[in-house]
């Protein structure tokens, strides 16, 4: 049975855009074969729980207006944000991210009155009682908006800043630049110099036009999306909790999987990522309970800044990420050695990534090959400090990706309490986390025996 949605009042609605006069007229981004198909896609949906000791008045008087002005000087620098994409007038097959001066940030207010340690935990949640977080990405036809924020006080315990982000302007990387670059600001009461965000799409070159074989296929699977033969996935059931990988628990499943390995001479790069993707992978296939004939995969989103020709640099702001996938036979999951079975092809995978570059155009047709199949998305990655974001309120006590249970994905982040850890946030209905927790700690139990 679904929960009670958590009882918020809406305070304030505003919009938010970078000072006057700080910003090109206006600035058009074309899109490239690496931002299209993310358009079928809901928005990245983050929040970042913070402990705030004090009353709503405080909040409104004290905090709220520097979070408000550091938003609008980080989109001094970070302005396509606070525009949209659009198709580029006169053109069929041309999109664009497009900003003219004075386009603003959807920026919403609210108080809440529901627990916020409780949802702040690392334990099962409703889904839908965290929903009433995050902020409302407006739909538009002529120009999508990209950015959303909405910012909840619960009075005397804390604050939640939300962010939706639409992907078509972004990846992880990009997007996080942008939020330690606000959080930034806000500490400082001033512009953050450094790095500056680098918006150049010519730095991708596209000389067989996988843009356009990429935009044909992406208005066949929007047309599957409006006649419902895609079947959208419900939250009104699933609870959320985060799992832990301590340093030391990863260092004995990189013991036992490269023990394995050299016995079954096979080599492949066996890094953290590697052993903690196989190991929550094999766990989610036997909380599915997923047929033993049937096969499984696991898709994580490669950064390819460092392996296109030439090189992105670190500062690029779009997308630039793309699918690696790893499949095995869920007979070979469920067995004694699942977890060296599954980082063998984790791993390999990884390895053959500059390879994938070279075969772009296969890249849907893999996705569509695994329909009807259970698949494990990633969302995030720990690279990515989640839990240095400081708004002068301290670090962190959680931060959460909620659209990652829409797409059936687990989300990765640095732990925040453990110095090479990693934590893996998902979501399941009630039965199946049951099962997937008792597979988790007792295995956690044998590799500290």
């Amino acid at each position: 049975m679904a929960s009670t949605p958590l009882p918020t009042k809406i305070l304030e609605s505003s919009r938010i855009a970078p000072p006057p006069g700080t910003t090109p007229d206006h600035a058009s981004l074309p899109f490239t074969y690496f931002d299209i198909f993310w358009i079928i896609l809901p928005p990245v949906e983050r929040l970042f729980f913070y402990r705030y000791p004090h009353p709503t008045t405080h909040f409104l008087s004290s905090f709220l207006p520097s979070l408000k002005s550091s938003l609008s000087l980080a989109l001094k620098t970070y302005y396509p944000l606070a525009g949209g994409f659009r198709q580029i007038p006169g053109t069929d097959d041309s999109l664009e991210l497009y900003y003219v001066e004075g386009d603003a940030v959807p920026f919403t207010v609210a108080e809440c009155s529901g627990q916020f340690e409780d949802l702040a935990s690392y334990h099962e949640r409703d889904v839908s009682q965290l929903e009433c977080l995050v902020p409302v990405l407006p739909r538009q036809e002529e120009l999508q908006p990209l950015l959303a924020v909405q910012v909840t006080i619960f009075p005397g315990e804390g604050i939640v800043i939300g962010t939706s982000v639409h992907h078509t302007a972004c990846d992880g990387t990009s997007s996080m630049q942008f939020m330690h670059a606000w959080a930034e600001t806000c500490l400082s009461g001033s512009s953050v110099s450094s790095p500056v965000p680098i918006f150049d799409r010519s730095l991708i070159s596209d000389p067989s036009n996988n843009y356009s074989f990429f935009y044909n296929h992406v208005q066949s699977l929007l047309k599957s999306v409006r006649e419902g033969t895609i079947p959208a996935l419900e939250n009104s059931e699933l609870v959320l909790a985060t799992f832990t990988l301590r340093q030391e628990h990863i260092q004995r499943l990189k013991q036992l999987v490269l023990a394995k390995a050299e016995q079954s001479k096979t080599y492949f790069h066996c890094s953290t990522i590697v052993v903690a993707f196989a190991y929550i992978w094999t766990g989610f296939v036997r909380a599915k309970r997923i047929d033993n004939s049937s096969r499984a995969s696991l898709a994580l989103p490669a950064d390819f800044r460092a392996r296109i020709q030439p090189p992105l640099p670190k500062e690029y702001f779009g997308n630039c990420v793309g699918p690696c996938i790893a499949t095995a036979n869920v007979a070979d999951l469920i067995q004694d050695d699942g977890v060296f079975v599954a980082a063998e092809v984790v791993g390999k995978a990884i390895d053959q990534l500059s390879e994938r570059l070279k075969v772009v155009r296969k890249w849907l047709d893999e996705y569509a090959s695994l329909s009807g199949t259970p698949i494990l998305n990633v969302a995030g990655s720990p690279k990515f400090k989640v839990y240095d974001v400081d708004f002068g309120l301290g670090r962190p006590s959680k931060v959460e990706i909620i659209s990652a249970t829409k797409t059936g994905a687990m989300s990765v982040a640095e732990s925040r309490d453990q110095q090479g850890g990693i934590e893996i946030g998902i979501a399941f209905p009630k039965d199946e986390i049951d099962y997937f927790k008792k597979y988790f700690f007792d295995g956690l139990n044998n590799l500290s025996e």
